[in-house]
């Protein structure tokens, strides 16, 4: 890519004064700043006539949804990093000559054009694994520091193909027929990382490998604990010990209902093995005293895809002589409820049986407020992204005012998540929030903390 006096490439020209629908017409990748293949269609076409040439081809994977969890500008920012680096690769690992396009606007395929001859030597297939392999290796380092997303999360799949010379052949057909197959070859080297995963998440289940820890839930007025929600960690040091990657990895891969029901028995377990230790008690006493709640997260996707869970689950609470009333099911959303009325007819049955119901991430979005308003929850727990900052937050605070207004007349309680500073929690015990938990408080454990003292 050629550059003026200035610094400025001759694709940037293109782009400066332009808007994305012209810049799409130019075919100059709007995220990136590259050209994507047809637009140097034409060079490489020269660029294979005089010379044997070989293509690498790079595609962004990741075992978790990034765009879903961490939204499409950060999955813009991890493109455009990557464009960077393999741009810094110019001079060190290809020729400054060779070119790097992508496949389309916004593709995480990125495409690498070598040119013969380097270091006097004709390309082969020895050669262009060396360089694939050090491309993939100089990726992973530099998107591992850069802190745009969790470098463990990320996979940089990466194939070549040498570019068939034959004069009886169109250069074009050769050229798409290289791409693909390097593209094949990336390809195959994801098929056997899904595999890998796979196997992993197999293994965790099998081998029971999740782990459980516990967050207090207290009361902002008194400090005292009203519950302990747990929480499910996969193997220590592994890129599994994060629930967003171990639960979209096991998703992924059709797992996902044996990890919930894993995650909820091993909650249980432990959470009547903690209470056991500090003595507290698990039912209702006859006075009317309340005994030590649980909150479980629930996947509303499992509950309606397997029932089953729901009489596997009642079994386990009536084994460990756990009271239901004294159980919470969190519906979370890490899957979207797409069926209200069978999941609204499994929540009834629920609430028959003597469970309580909370929403997670009130406020957050269109489901919640329709989930609040279909199941009636006994508990809204406020988003903790709306409680980030809220003690500067005007909008934010007139949000929560709402919810507990609402609350109120409902009969609900709600709980803050995501305290992390005083502020914070000053703000929302002053908006009249009846519970709250967050790293302010204490962070999750694998045993309970019995006493909360606020500073």
């Amino acid at each position: 890519m050629s550059k003026d006096k200035n610094g400025v490439s001759d694709y940037e020209k293109i782009l400066n004064g332009v808007d994305l629908s012209k810049a799409y017409d130019m075919l100059i990748d709007y995220v990136t700043g590259l050209p994507t293949l047809n637009y140097v269609l034409e060079e490489i076409k020269t660029l294979s006539a005089k010379n044997s040439a070989a293509v690498v081809s790079v595609n962004i994977t990741s075992i978790v949804n990034i765009e879903t969890i961490y939204g499409w500008k950060n999955f813009d920012a991890l493109l455009k990093k990557t464009a960077e680096t393999l741009d810094s690769m110019k001079g060190t690992i290809f020729r400054k000559s060779d070119s790097i396009s992508v496949l389309f606007p916004a593709s995480p395929t990125f495409i690498i054009f070598l040119s013969a001859p380097r270091n006097n030597q004709s390309i082969n297939v020895e050669n262009v694994d060396a360089i694939t392999r050090r491309v993939a290796a100089g990726l992973k380092a530099d998107i591992a520091s850069s802190g745009v997303i969790p470098g463990e999360y990320i996979n940089f799949n990466t194939g070549f193909s040498l570019i068939n010379e034959n004069e009886m052949h169109r250069v074009e057909r050769s050229l798409f027929a290289a791409i693909r197959e390097a593209e094949i070859s990336a390809m195959n080297i994801e098929i056997k990382e899904r595999q890998k995963i796979r196997e992993d998440i197999k293994n965790i289940i099998t081998q029971e490998e999740v782990r459980t820890v516990f967050q207090p839930i207290i009361n902002v007025q008194t400090s005292e604990i009203l519950a302990y929600e747990a929480l499910t960690r996969g193997p220590k040091t592994s890129k599994y010990e994060f629930p967003v990657v171990l639960f979209s990895a096991a998703d992924a891969h059709g797992y996902s209902g044996e990890l919930e029901w894993l995650c909820m028995a091993k909650a249980i377990v432990n959470f009547n093995l903690n209470a056991g230790f500090m003595n507290k008690t698990l039912r209702a006493g006859r006075d009317g005293s309340a005994g030590v709640m649980l909150f479980l997260n629930v996947d509303p996707k499992t509950f309606i895809e397997a029932g089953i869970i729901v009489k596997r689950f009642s079994g386990l609470v009536k084994k460990y002589n756990l009271d239901p009333a004294n159980i919470v099911l969190e519906i979370t959303e890490r899957t979207a409820i797409s069926d209200f009325d069978s999941f609204k007819l499994i929540v009834g049955e629920l609430k028959k049986m003597g469970f309580n119901i909370a929403i997670d991430d009130a406020g957050a979005g269109y489901s919640s407020l329709q989930a609040i308003a279909e199941l009636k929850p006994k508990y809204l727990k406020f988003d903790m992204v709306l409680v980030r900052d809220i003690d500067k937050d005007f909008i934010k605070q007139e949000l929560l005012k709402t919810l507990i207004d609402f609350a109120n007349k409902t009969n609900s309680i709600v709980i803050a998540e995501g305290v992390e500073t005083r502020a914070e929690y000053d703000t929302v015990k002053a908006l009249g929030v009846h519970y709250a938990q967050g790293y302010y408080f204490a962070r999750p454990a694998p045993h309970f903390i019995e006493m909360i003292q606020i500073l």
